[in-house]
């Protein structure tokens, strides 16, 4: 009997406990104590059919501020860009601190800029930015190693052609795209035909990495996986050193000979992202903060964030325009007329004479939405948001997918429309694929000088026609982030 009273006490404790929680948070729904809102979760995630429908459900049922609990924990999704603007740009340095996963602190060792926080996430960011700054990102001498790479996949497809037609799977032509720009950038090698392979090792890799992780694997404590899923753990770490040390074996062999000697940077004639973070070890000495576990970590993080999502929205951009070729149509007149008739290429300067494509890279990229979970940040203080109380403890987040499918903020949602940027010019700026605030995405200068130019550039060479079935179904609706489509085209030479 004693056993019994004690039993209903601590669940009385418990339920009033989670109560008082759930008062000083933005509605969302019924949670238990330390399970949370686990059930629903699971149910939403089957009746729905993705992770992005799941939480379009939840905004329109409890507004576009609500609460999740991921067993005792409150996770804040905000899928309203005036608020998210309010909160991560606005009081930015309250919320620099991300919740990061314990696989994924394990994993980075508390190194590089992904999986970081503090101190060390403010120097590696800050030298990130810096660097590129004096490399050229998002300047002139960028736009020339852009279409240098741009231009050596052209000649490639127009190798290949037969009767002036080439077909390509489109992952195989933007990500040796891209890899390539990123690569040339981070290690100073570019990727062509004769060393094609090595790129291939370091993407599958990592495409590997990606279909491994789950949201199980993010919330769940390392241990767990240790115990219980040894096989897994064990996998994914093996994974996760196969990326990094394909991706920086150029950085290891430099730092080899920098050690014997046999390499020397000159601070004037910096290379690559490589060089300059060499030239830091080399000036000042190997510290906490530079050495080569920490650059081989950065290299891949900057890896990750260059390629993945570019080429995931370049292959998701080319799959819509195959599906509306109006608007592929409607483009490419406007790219002809502004460079008289492809007379040039078209260039970064001519940003401003384009508002049909910039309208249409804006939708590819509101639609492509890499991100079907957004990082956490950690709310250290009690605050309100969007007129709700937000307790200290709480992870909050712009749920990025959520506010992509907004429809009160963009109208007809599902429909892929460019022409709702050029009535509203305004709503341009509520797409933020690459985040908001201090942990806005560190490449997002590059991505958007890739997409313009790669895609301007294209439809100017090129006509566009698929080769077998279109399709907008989500490889992996159930992941963290979106995963290509199996898209095969044709290119016809214009």
């Amino acid at each position: 009997m004693l056993f019994i009273l004690l039993i209903s006490a601590l669940l009385a404790w418990l339920v009033v406990r989670q109560y008082q929680k759930v008062s000083r948070l933005p509605p969302g729904p019924v949670s238990l104590p330390l399970i949370g809102n686990l059930p629903q979760i699971v149910f939403y995630l089957w009746s729905t059919g993705s992770v992005v429908s799941t939480l379009d459900l939840l905004r329109k049922r409890y507004g576009n501020i609500f609460t999740l609990w991921v067993g005792p924990i409150p996770h804040v999704s905000i899928a309203d860009y005036d608020t998210a603007h309010e909160v991560f740009v606005k009081n930015a340095s309250k919320y620099a601190d991300k919740f990061h996963a314990p696989l994924f602190r394990e994993v980075k060792k508390e190194q590089g800029v992904l999986a970081t926080n503090g101190e060390h996430w403010q120097e590696m960011r800050r030298f990130a930015l810096q660097t590129f700054r004096n490399m050229g990102v998002g300047k002139d001498v960028m736009e020339e190693k852009i279409m240098g790479e741009l231009n050596a996949r052209c000649a490639d497809i127009d190798k290949a052609a037969v009767d002036g037609v080439t077909v390509s799977h489109a992952a195989d032509f933007f990500d040796l795209t891209v890899g390539s720009i990123i690569n040339s950038i981070l290690v100073g090698k570019r990727f062509d035909e004769n060393n094609k392979q090595e790129f291939l090792t370091i993407k599958n890799a990592l495409d590997r990495a990606f279909e491994l992780f789950t949201p199980f694997d993010l919330t769940v404590p390392s241990w767990v996986l240790k115990t219980f899923f040894p096989r897994r753990y064990e996998n994914i770490m093996k994974v996760n050193d196969e990326c990094k040390n394909f991706a920086a074996k150029e950085a290891d062999l430099r730092y080899a000979e920098l050690k014997a000697g046999k390499y020397l940077i000159d601070e004037n004639n910096i290379h690559d992202f490589t060089d300059a973070f060499l030239l830091k070890i080399q000036q000042d000495g190997e510290n906490s903060d530079f050495n080569i576990e920490s650059l081989k970590t950065m290299i891949i993080d900057l890896w990750i964030t260059g390629q993945e999502t570019t080429t995931t929205t370049l292959i998701s951009g080319f799959n819509q325009l195959l599906l509306h070729p109006e608007v592929m149509e409607k483009a490419r007149k406007e790219v002809l007329k502004i460079t008289k008739n492809g007379s040039r290429p078209l260039s970064l300067s001519d940003r401003s004479s384009t508002p049909y494509l910039n309208a249409t890279i804006g939708e590819i990229q509101r639609h492509a939405s890499i991100l079907n979970i957004n990082f956490w940040r950690i709310n250290h203080e009690p605050t309100y948001m969007g007129g709700h109380p937000v307790d200290s403890g709480a992870f909050v987040t712009a749920q990025l997918s959520a506010l992509h499918v907004n429809d009160t903020i963009f109208k007809n949602a599902e429909t892929f429309d460019p022409e709702r940027f050029i009535r509203d010019e305004k709503l341009l700026q509520k797409v933020i694929p690459f985040g908001l605030g201090k942990r806005s995405c560190l490449g997002e200068s590059l991505a958007r000088s890739e997409l313009y130019l790669i895609f301007g550039n294209l439809l100017l060479r090129y006509n566009f026609k698929p080769h077998g079935k279109l399709s907008t179904t989500e490889v992996m609706p159930y992941s963290f982030a979106k995963r290509p489509f199996k898209l095969e085209m044709e290119f016809l030479k214009i």
